[in-house]
């Protein structure tokens, strides 16, 4: 039975156990009122009313404190909500108004031991069952005023239906966009025939989901053009640049297809008919079914005035239920850059002081489940449960950094609490999201299944000025994140974070990612003084530390195991700074490399860290240098290769036994037992993915002329790299091998990065023989690199070769042609992959009006996949030259 009342409370022994924190202060409580469902009598021989509505009790308190009617007495004011499943009409709202006092907090809290859930959906009734379907007409669909993309039965969510049943499919070509919006987004692209059909039903509130790097965009769609092959959107991606595009080969799923409607467990609203169509699950019998479809987009807010220092402050809920709020693709579709950061959450605060949420579930929101925005300080978030969540967990902070330390969020707790089942609608979400923050604490919570990032401190880029500092983050257990879905995230994920962050005892586990990227703890773009130390990270995709680019970061005192791609990983080299100390770290691994990417230059310091190779294989180090080579650059100085002896490794014990040599280095022991909650049993469940696991991603030929692209554009189906607007890489109609179009490389002078502008392909073949041909043709000064690479971390060089600015064609170091400038030459390149890769591969070279010249080179003897063939112009001065006639064919 569900009650629609609530219930002020009689004494502190009634709320004993959710009172705990405040229970020395509330121990003088006097009883209030007593209520009862549906306004009867609660407590027999009393004459109080009873309250109907949890917003009649805070109007109640609000009129007493309005007229002067408070209490005065230095104990807590504590409402006491009765069971039961309270539907609201719209968000609770809660202002300056409705605030306590710091020595009288108002406490909403669930009575006794019984479960109040404010829900922001409606039930759903007036089923019919039918052949397996129950169907039933809703008015306000009909009406347009309601619909929504999640359905709860008995508890458990329900999806749309989508296509394919299984994996993804894979965009065929990518187009430029439509005149509307050149340069704003992408807003079409080609499809694989029979994918999309103009002919499904209500074919616009069908959408796609296009997966990018690290985010996914939902796109509606225009119209479909199956002959061409065709899709259009009524809006287009956030931006043009690479990561933001749906390129040739990229993934997408086709959600909410009427005539897809076919599994267990799925549903289709129809909004043209109002008709709901739910597919049951076995055993799930229409007359007990509980069906509850989300309609608010949020169930409470506090509305503080940061201008007016006007706050909401020293209220607190405990032991409540939100559940059910909704998402609705707009119009134009939904993408944005990074995290999910714009979307809002089931709870929202503003100008918010003091609030505590402890021991509250937040279950199958639409979007975020709590965001504590603009002004909001010293709040605590503590033995929370945040799953089923549309998109991340707890948002702390603001995409903009505050003049006014009044409106930065700062000091604030997110303590003990579980983050799980995040990203269903929106996969780039963060269990812990920290923007313009500092002075946080997140401390033992457990965040898992995630599809991008466990906890992200930071909002900068570069070195911009960033307000997320101070932050700690320590005794956290991290797992399951990435799961093969989007790519470039951490467990612990840092982007520009700065001085005084502290990641610490963090136990973080099996970080997965879709192609690069998946790391346990990741410094992003220009992260700075920031100290990770005491951690414990293993099973991560691709490396259990990287540093993009940073300054003045420490790492110290870490175990590092079983990276599959490498260990430990840096990128940018940047002299003109210090970047990295990494010290007193134990690192185990199996058979990738110790060191991964870029470890150019001096501008960093590795030391007294312990190095093991649990296969028995040497430990090399970067240009496989051995360990005393490596120690002559001065590195590593004081470090050892030997085994740490950990308890047992193999079952991710790494305890140290007495005699480890770790501990002589000055290693300190690592205690993870206390990383996650530590008052909650453990939690299990076995609810299904939102997406499907990693699959290969197909083999992608490649054969363009750039005839079909417009002049200035860049390359069909190819990620660019540019580096300013003399640094380009665009499609030209100056000269051609064959027809009108080629693509021109045009260099200059102060770029940032030598390799740009560059230009790139991903074929994924992975067996037999694979062959390319093409014309380049340079001019004087030009010197460009071509070169095939796999997918591996640091990855395996294939077929290479270089032509310096007079022409000179080297492989392998050695003169192999003289081309003429100003000319086309042709090159044919074949290569074995796979089982058959046996570390050689094929040139010839068609020189203008000469013979063809051939000659067979050695490669990397462990390259064999091609992943990325790509075109490099390496000029450090103004140079030019023009790439056709491009084919990247598997052969025969």
């Amino acid at each position: 039975m569900h009650y629609s009342t609530l219930f002020l409370a009689v004494a502190i022994l009634t709320l004993g156990v959710l009172l705990e924190n405040e229970s020395a202060q509330a121990q003088n409580a006097q009883p209030h009122y007593f209520v009862a469902p549906d306004g009867s009598d609660a407590n027999p021989g009393t004459k109080d009313k009873p309250w109907a509505t949890l917003e009649h009790a805070r109007d109640v308190i609000r009129g007493r404190k309005t007229q002067g009617d408070w209490r005065a007495t230095g104990h807590p004011l504590i409402v006491a909500v009765r069971g039961g499943t309270y539907f609201l009409k719209q968000p609770l709202t809660f202002s300056p108004a409705d605030s306590g006092e710091a020595n009288e907090p108002i406490i909403y809290a669930a009575y006794g031991n019984e479960k109040p859930i404010f829900s922001g959906g409606e039930r759903i009734t007036g089923w019919k069952a039918a052949n397996g379907r129950w169907t039933t007409t809703i008015p306000d669909v009909v009406a347009s005023q309601w619909s929504f993309a999640r359905l709860s039965v008995n508890g458990q969510s329900r999806s749309r239906p989508r296509l394919p049943k299984k994996g993804f499919y894979y965009v065929h070509g990518e187009m430029e966009p439509t005149a509307a919006n050149k340069g704003k987004g992408m807003d079409r692209f080609m499809f694989s025939p029979g994918n999309i059909k103009a002919n499904w039903s209500n074919l616009s509130d069908v959408e796609v989901l296009g997966f990018q790097v690290w985010s996914m965009a939902r796109l509606r769609v225009a119209s479909v053009d199956e002959t061409a092959g065709v899709v259009n959107f009524t809006g287009h991606t956030m931006g043009m640049e690479s990561y933001q595009k749906l390129p040739r080969g990229g993934r997408y799923i086709l959600d909410n297809v009427k005539e897809a409607l076919s599994e267990p467990g799925e549903f289709y609203l129809d909004t043209k008919s109002g008709l709901l169509t739910y597919l049951p699950m076995p055993g799930e019998k229409l007359e007990k079914a509980e069906i509850i479809a989300p309609r608010l987009n949020q169930l409470m807010t506090f509305d503080g005035d940061v201008a007016k220092r006007a706050w909401v402050q020293n209220i607190q809920f405990r032991g409540l239920t939100f559940a059910h709020t909704n998402w609705k693709t707009p119009d134009g579709g939904y993408s944005f850059v990074q995290a999910e950061a714009p979307l809002t959450a089931a709870i929202s605060a503003t100008g918010a002081r003091n609030l505590v949420f402890d021991n509250c579930r937040i279950l199958q929101t639409g979007q975020w489940a709590m965001a504590l925005n603009t002004g909001c300080k010293n709040n605590r978030v503590t033995g929370c449960e945040m799953l089923d969540l549309g998109a991340g967990g707890i948002k702390i902070g603001e995409m903009r950094a505050f003049d006014d330390d009044e409106a930065v969020a700062s000091d604030n707790r997110v303590e003990e609490c579980l983050f799980a089942h995040g990203g269903r609608l929106h996969p780039a979400a963060v269990g812990v999201w920290i923007g313009h923050s500092p002075n946080n604490k997140v401390l033992h919570n457990e965040i898992f299944d995630f599809y991008y990032t466990g906890i992200s401190p930071g909002w900068s880029w570069g070195y911009n000025r960033s307000l997320s500092h101070h932050n700690e983050i320590a005794y956290n257990h991290i797992h399951q994140i990435g799961q093969g879905v989007l790519s470039d995230m951490g467990g612990i994920y840092t982007l520009g974070a700065g001085e005084g962050n502290h990641l610490h005892h963090n136990l973080i586990h099996d970080v997965d990612s879709f192609s690069y990227g998946g790391w346990g703890i990741y410094f992003d773009e220009g992260t700075a003084k920031i100290l990770a130390e005491n951690n414990v990270v293993y099973n991560t995709k691709s490396a259990g530390f990287h540093q993009h680019y940073g300054k003045e970061n420490v790492v110290r005192n870490n175990i590092f195991a079983f990276g599959r791609e490498a260990q430990l990983m840096r990128t940018r080299p940047e002299p003109e700074h210090f970047t990295l100390d990494i010290n007193h770290n134990i690192v185990l691994y199996k058979d990738a490399p110790l060191l991964g990417s870029n470890w150019e230059g001096t501008n960093y310091k590795l030391d007294s860290n312990i190095y093991w190779r649990s296969d028995g294989k040497p430990v090399t180090f970067p240009k496989n240098m051995t360990f005393e080579q490596w120690k002559a650059t001065g590195q590593d100085k004081n470090s050892l290769i030997a085994d740490p002896l950990f308890a047992n490794a193999a079952k991710y014990d790494f305890r140290l036994k007495p005699d480890s040599p770790a501990l002589k280095l000055g290693f300190q022991p690592i205690d993870v037992s206390g990383a996650g909650r530590t008052k909650a049993p453990a939690y299990k469940s076995i609810m299904a993915r939102a997406f499907p696991v990693y699959e290969a991603p197909p083999a992608l030929p490649v054969e363009q002329n750039f005839e079909n692209a417009s002049v200035g554009s860049k390359a069909p189906d190819a990620s660019t790299h540019e580096d300013s607007a003399q640094a380009t890489a665009r499609v030209s109609n100056e000269t051609a091998a064959t027809g009108k179009h080629s693509l021109k490389f045009t260099d200059a002078p102060g770029g940032k990065a030598r390799y740009n502008p560059h230009v790139f392909w991903q074929p994924h073949f992975k067996s037999g023989l694979a062959t390319s041909s093409f014309y380049l043709r340079p001019e004087l000064g030009a010197q460009i690199s071509h070169e095939w690479r796999d997918s591996n971390g640091p990855y395996h060089t294939g077929p290479s070769i270089y032509i310096e600015a007079d022409g000179t064609l080297r492989v392998g170091g050695q003169k192999f042609a003289q081309l003429p400038h100003g000319a086309w030459t042709k090159f044919d390149i074949s290569c074995q992959l796979g089982e058959a890769a046996n570390g050689q591969w094929n040139l010839t070279v068609t020189l203008p009006n000469q013979a063809p010249i051939s000659g067979k080179f050695a490669c990397d003897k462990d390259f064999r996949a091609l992943d990325w063939l790509g075109f490099v112009s390496n000029a450090d001065d103004h140079a030019v030259f023009y790439l056709d006639d491009l084919k990247v064919l598997p052969g025969k």
